[in-house]
């Protein structure tokens, strides 16, 4: 790189960045987007943060043209994902802000993003000796490595930036100056001084190009010493698994583990391979005996993929599932693409079969990753229609289907929720499913609504906020004025996020009336809105005291307390071991599950 395309680099565009980003964080916290308007505020803000990037990790590796085509097709690309995954957010009721999109988004565009400048600078047109007919590998590498390592010296930077900043601030404050400290804190210093600073990052980075290389080609160096102690441990491990296999399923197989070691072997193999152009810095024997050890890389993946497979048929489709079924895919391409090297003859360069592997796992994780994004197999609609299925199906009984992963779901999960809400017994009453898939939709509201933002206000009648069981009995005399003063002793964030919050219209608190202690006189046992998060209050004369806590033992969903009071699925039972008290600790034995 001259010194001429360094000064040439777009550092405003750092500032700029900056300055986009912090309009929308003005505008969703004030609340002046409407609601119906997040599929666009999510694009925005994908494409405010990930564009910038693409100009940068380009620069100099692109031509201007080619440069202005990527930044088009990646802007449309991102911009439209995004409009879609803002789209499909989970409603959530009476929502007081727009929703973001989910972190598989971000996250899932950001590597996308990241792909599509190698691929796209090494690409060489059909030229003699390409790999695959099309991409130009050593350009690929050079390209990829150079950014990641600028992006994460840009990253230290502005890491090092923000501490000597946050150090002196406190200098001033010992001596009662409060104004850096302040400021520093706010969103309009802090977002464009963060961008701007990453942005000078990258520039300073690119100015010591060759010093770029060196510290890559160090931790390459370094690393490819892994490689053989990979090796080693995963062919010990396939061929021990191969002896037992049915004890490693037994024992339950970890797919994510798997792959997670797969993932670096991967990395410690493309340590010793670099660009190609050179024999790795491995004694000769080694050079010959890893390719084999491929063999045992594809066997890892192929187990790996084996185990999230029966999990997908045992349990169905998640989200998560899916997304590892895409990981397990591109493992799939580098260990199949590796092991090919084996067939290589003694006159072939040193595993001839990662660089094209390397290339078909990028492209199929670049179209996976839009596809699980888009409408086309939206993962969270995939998940939602499989969980579906498998309850209709009678795989899963009601009782114990997990409503509570709908809300995770996005915007299918709330459809299904609606269906599941919807559902009537032949009495015409809502059953147990109907009434927990109602509470979990009105719960997210809770987990997602951004509670701590919200001002710290109670609702004038508390008991319109309380269902009372049995539905017979009202609430004794006194003990709502009493839960009132009992409120005010709550911290900020508990009152924000109970059933009792002003903002929280759809959440409803769950009171039971039974006599735990044998005196004549019911307590109040009061859910704040989960099966977590419940208090025992009882009465001595005409007064109320808040006696204490239910502890969940033997299993439990949040969403179940108010179903099974419904139903009339609950009941006191005896304590069968004493309390143990040991000085002032007391504990209390919870008997396993049999």
């Amino acid at each position: 790189m001259t010194e001429s395309s360094v000064h040439r680099f777009p550092t405003w565009l750092g500032l700029a960045q900056g300055v986009v980003l912090y309009a929308l964080y003005k505008s969703h916290h004030d609340k002046l987007w409407p609601l119906e308007w997040g599929w666009l505020f999510n694009a925005v803000l994908l494409s405010a943060l990930l564009l910038p990037f693409v100009a940068y990790w380009g620069h100099d590796t692109l031509s201007r043209r080619a440069l202005r085509r990527l930044l088009l097709g990646a802007g449309v690309l991102v911009f439209g994902l995004g409009a879609y995954q803002g789209a499909m957010v989970f409603p959530l009721p009476e929502a007081m802000r727009l929703q973001l999109a989910p972190a598989s988004a971000f996250l899932g565009l950001a590597l996308l993003v990241f792909m599509l400048v190698p691929l796209t600078s090494g690409w060489a047109g059909g030229s003699p000796g390409a790999t695959l007919g099309a991409w130009h590998y050593p350009c690929l590498f050079e390209h990829a490595w150079r950014n990641a390592v600028v992006t994460i010296q840009a990253g230290a930077l502005t890491g090092l930036f923000w501490a000597v900043l946050s150090l002196g601030a406190q200098l001033f404050h010992l001596i009662g100056v409060e104004w850096p400290k302040e400021t520093i804190e706010k969103a309009w210093f802090a977002i464009p001084v963060t961008t701007l600073s990453i942005a000078l990052g990258l520039r300073t980075g690119l100015r010591r190009a060759a010093f770029t290389v060196t510290l890559r080609n160090h931790w390459l160096t370094l690393t490819v010493w892994l490689l053989p102690l990979a090796s080693l441990i995963g062919v010990a491990f396939v061929l021990t698994s191969f002896a037992g296999v049915g004890t490693l399923f037994e024992r339950g197989l970890s797919a994510f583990f798997l792959l997670w070691f797969a993932t670096f072997w991967i990395t410690f193999f493309n340590s010793a391979f670099q660009d190609g152009q050179n024999e790795p810095p491995l004694h000769r024997i080694l050079r010959r005996v890893l390719p084999f050890a491929a063999l045992a890389l594809l066997a890892v993946v192929g187990l790996a993929t084996w185990a999230l497979l029966l999990r997908i048929q045992q349990y169905g489709l998640t989200p998560d599932r899916i997304w590892g079924m895409l990981a397990a895919m591109v493992a799939l391409a580098y260990g199949g693409g590796y092991a090919l090297s084996v067939r290589a003859g003694t006159g072939a360069r040193w595993m001839p079969g990662i660089a094209p592997a390397n290339i078909v796992a990028s492209l199929i994780m670049s179209a996976g990753i839009i596809l699980l994004l888009s409408p086309v197999l939206d993962a969270n609609r995939l998940a939602t229609a499989s969980q579906m299925a498998r309850l209709q199906a009678g795989q899963v009984q009601a009782d114990d289907f997990d409503v509570g992963a709908l809300t995770r779901q996005e915007r299918a999960g709330y459809d299904a929720l609606t269906e599941l809400r919807l559902q009537r017994g032949p009495d015409g009453k809502p059953g147990k499913l109907a009434l927990r898939a109602e509470d979990a939709a009105n719960n997210a509201n809770r987990y997602r609504g951004n509670a701590f933002d919200e001002p710290d206000e109670r609702v004038a009648v508390l008991s319109e906020r309380i269902d009372v069981y049995p539905a017979e009995k009202p609430l004794p005399a006194g003990f709502t004025d009493f839960l009132k003063q009992d409120l005010g002793k709550w911290e900020a964030w508990q009152r924000r996020q109970s059933c009792f919050a002003r903002h929280q219209t759809r959440q409803r608190c769950t009171a039971l009336l039974i006599d735990l202690n044998h005196d004549g006189r019911d307590e109040v046992v009061l859910w704040q809105g989960d099966a977590y998060r419940s208090a025992v209050y009882a009465q001595s004369g005409q007064q109320w005291r808040q006696a204490g806590h239910l502890m969940v033992s033997g299993g439990g969903t949040p969403e179940s307390v108010r179903a099974e009071l419904a139903t009339g699925a609950y009941a006191a039972q005896p304590v069968r071991w004493d309390e143990l008290r040991v000085g002032k600790t007391r504990y209390q034995v919870f008997e396993n599950a049999e």
